[in-house]
């Protein structure tokens, strides 16, 4: 399948020297679809879309195969691998987590995980990190809807339950608003509040600070990228108001308990951060943009509306619309 190659030169923020950065757009599918979860593994590239498919796209010969029977769910809003395992996230419909073998004969290998038989329940984002599991589910009852796993097969609702203001919720746009990072819980909250929560012993207690978003149902935080325990960045802003650049990135040098915005920020709302090799990458429905000096200033490297993203050794990979992948040539910049 023809790879429409794009070459970019930007100015360097940090040398007077000029660089070629390299995006290349990937066709996983001719239908006009989109995907919110994304992972990389190997050869292959795994997304999770709107119209409830799994599908493995093989970076080597570009064909793409629909891992999951047709109608298994009705969306999918977010991804995770674990080894040979899929855990692909729906978030609505008594919200339930889809796990099967990667490589195998999906129609026999398909495990169905409810969190709980709710039709409340909406679940915003999934982590994984070796087979401990954080979920993120929208306040029922004025109470976060938080889940774990210490071996991602048994599955049980964090306790003590952790209270959520009024039009405080979480938002699915890219499955990023919750991480794991070397055993501690993080997560974001938006809406008519924005939060920051972090948890070091599995969720019995939590350490949160305010988030200085602009706050509305349509706005707020809507992704993490803890760099570790103490530096870190969220991004959002409003999803009505795709092009402004206010209060959309803010900064934490100490944890999460203090944050400021940056000196030149993301190029508009953002649904999804990501740090790989000291460089933070963030996008959203105006553009993909990055940064190299721990989120002070954003350049903006390309104007595809984008969703979430995830990484290789080589590549950055941003999901798009219309069964798109952008694909963009790390920075380096490894620390």
């Amino acid at each position: 399948m023809m790879i429409k190659h794009l070459f970019i030169l930007f100015t360097s923020l940090y040398s007077p020297c000029f660089f070629a950065q390299e995006i290349s757009i990937l066709k996983y599918s001719n239908k006009p679809i989109h995907a919110r979860g994304i992972a990389v593994k190997g050869n292959y590239i795994f997304l999770g879309n709107n119209n409830g498919e799994v599908i493995r796209y093989n970076l080597n010969n570009r064909k793409s195969k629909t891992l999951n029977p047709k109608d298994t769910f009705p969306e999918i809003r977010d991804l995770a691998l674990h080894k040979n395992s899929i855990y692909a996230m729906q978030s609505a419909d008594y919200s339930i987590i889809l796990t099967f073998n990667r490589f195998g004969n999906s129609m026999k290998q398909i495990q169905l995980i409810t969190m709980e038989l709710n039709p409340q329940l909406f679940l915003d984002g999934m982590a994984i990190e070796n087979k401990e599991a954080f979920v993120m589910g929208d306040p029922v009852g004025n109470e976060f809807s938080l889940y774990h796993s210490s071996d991602l097969k048994h599955w049980e609702k964090i306790t003590p339950a952790l209270p959520s203001y009024y039009g405080e919720a979480g938002f699915a746009a890219s499955g990023s608003t919750v991480q794991i990072s070397n055993g501690i819980y993080y997560f974001v909250s938006g809406g008519e509040k924005s939060r920051f929560f972090m948890s070091k012993d599995k969720g019995q207690t939590w350490i949160q600070s305010e988030l200085p978003f602009k706050n509305s149902q349509a706005s707020g935080a809507f992704s993490l990228a803890m760099k570790d325990k103490n530096n870190g960045i969220v991004v959002g802003g409003d999803y009505l108001a795709p092009n402004s650049r206010e209060h959309v990135c803010f900064i934490t040098k100490d944890g999460g308990i203090t944050w400021s915005p940056p000196t030149i920020g993301p190029f508009g709302y953002r649904s999804c951060v990501y740090y790989t090799d000291g460089v933070y990458y963030s996008c959203g429905t105006n553009g993909i943009d990055y940064s190299k000096d721990n989120g002070t200033t954003w350049i903006q490297l390309s104007n595809e509306n984008c969703f979430s993203m995830c990484s290789d050794n080589e590549y950055v990979y941003a999901s798009s619309t219309n069964g798109r992948i952008i694909r963009i040539s790390k920075l380096g910049n490894k620390e």
